[in-house]
């Protein structure tokens, strides 16, 4: 037979681990997200059931004068928090498995009633003693109907492993086993406790409520890796967007028209075209800026094969004063790309000329990429059913990786000024002197 100290210790003991896991919610705490405000309550509610236990085990049979009051609070406070806590944890499931807030609300109105009716029956037993009595030495004796609480008690158990079958398909398959874990958990505590009599229901709770943790925090680091997974996708889609199919065709073209012409610059192109899609596939998974030497070098490369394909329309204007310093990778090649097919392709007659330069400042760095191509009207979008997301894509990395900001000046008939600020105090002067 388990004696009340064990029961005590095992109490006290899970006691502490609910208010820790408690405290530990609440740093964490999302006001957005309904499930961390009802794993609080759940929390506290099974921390105040785990603490009534206590006074139950320990001041069983023992004659003090002031002990019956504590031990009648004790047993009211652990029957009555049972309803509330039913009310709470099935609120919490509703949350979880994301059941459409009609339905919820319907669930919530059902649990409430639930609550209501638990809550008289257990206030008439305080009267008419059909659940439960404490005699006069200070024991708790079952009443007739005892049974009947442990039943009614295990009902909203029931019904949330009906809704975990029901809306399973609403969370990932690697939680299934876990929520319906601390979902049962609960109700194998009644069940030994209807058979053995001892006070462990609660244990069982507080236990569900650890594996309840676990489960989100397994959650987490799932979709963590599954946004990671995402995220990688989503630089290499930018990666792709970068590669524009025009280009790659105008440049294979060219090329294959050089085979003929002139194999020796033929194989330079090639080797150019190579680099330049070996740079945009390294850079996928580079999420630090990067010497802005290595995207020149790129720029150069990508202008190179435009070159040969636009000959002598095409004039690139290089003043490179400053280099020392740090940016996102792929940002400024496909600044002078928009530059060539936006602005000086669309030149109906005469040179294009795109020159890009650099210059130190007091406290950022400055890079200008300008053309003198058709211009655009900066207030409107173009009209051309084409999603225009490249700039901003630009501008975002920019702003997310360096705290670099880029402006764009354009006039009609006279051509675009891009201009981005690198700080050198922001992401930090010594991230972007390279140290």
């Amino acid at each position: 037979m388990v004696s009340p100290q064990t029961i005590i210790t095992l109490s006290y003991t899970c006691a502490i681990f609910t208010f820790i896991l408690l405290i530990y919610n609440l740093f964490k705490y999302d006001r957005h997200d309904r499930s961390d405000y009802f794993f609080s309550l759940l929390c506290a509610v099974v921390f105040i059931q785990l603490i009534s236990n206590i006074p139950l085990c320990a001041f069983r049979g023992l004659d003090q004068p002031w002990y019956p009051y504590i031990f009648k609070v004790a047993a009211y406070v652990q029957f009555g928090v049972g309803g509330i806590l039913a009310l709470i944890y099935t609120n919490y499931l509703c949350c979880y498995l994301q059941i459409a807030p009609y339905k919820r609300n319907m669930v919530r109105l059902g649990m409430f009633e639930y609550g209501a009716i638990y809550e008289l029956l257990l206030l008439l037993n305080l009267k008419f003693g059909f659940y439960y009595t404490i005699n006069s030495e200070n024991e708790y004796v079952s009443g007739d109907f005892n049974l009947v609480a442990y039943i009614l008690a295990g009902i909203p158990v029931i019904f949330d492993i009906f809704l975990f079958i029901k809306y399973r398909s609403n969370i990932y398959k690697n939680a299934w086993l876990g929520t319906l874990i601390h979902i049962s958990l609960p109700l194998i505590g009644v069940f030994i406790q209807i058979k053995t009599g001892l006070p462990v229901s609660f244990c069982f709770a507080a236990i569900g409520v650890y594996v309840l943790f676990f489960n989100i925090k397994s959650e987490q680091a799932f979709l963590l890796e599954r946004q990671q997974k995402e995220l990688a996708e989503s630089r290499i889609s930018i990666m792709l967007s970068q590669i524009q199919p025009h280009f790659m065709y105008n440049s294979l073209t060219t090329i294959a028209a050089l085979c003929d012409k002139n194999p020796q610059e033929a194989k330079k192109a090639t080797l150019n075209f190579s680099r330049y899609l070996r740079k945009n596939i390294d850079s996928v998974n580079k999420r630090m800026p990067v010497p802005f030497s290595s995207e020149l070098e790129h720029v150069s490369t990508y202008l190179e094969l435009e070159k040969l394909r636009f000959d002598d329309r095409l004039k690139v204007i290089m003043d490179i004063q400053a280099t020392d310093f740090l940016i996102p990778p792929l940002t400024i090649q496909p600044l002078a790309e928009n530059a060539v097919k936006h602005g000086i392709c669309n030149k109906t007659s005469g040179t294009g000329t795109l020159k890009i330069s650099t210059r130190e400042k007091a406290d950022s760095y400055e890079i200008t990429i300008s053309d003198d191509g058709i211009g655009f009207e900066t207030g409107q979008r173009p009209d051309d059913g084409k999603e225009h997301i490249g700039m901003e894509n630009v501008r975002d990395r920019l702003k997310a990786m360096s705290n670099a900001t880029m402006k764009v000046e354009s006039i009609v008939g006279v051509g675009t000024i891009v201009t981005v600020n690198v700080p050198k105090k922001g992401s930090g002067e010594n991230d972007n002197l390279g140290l």
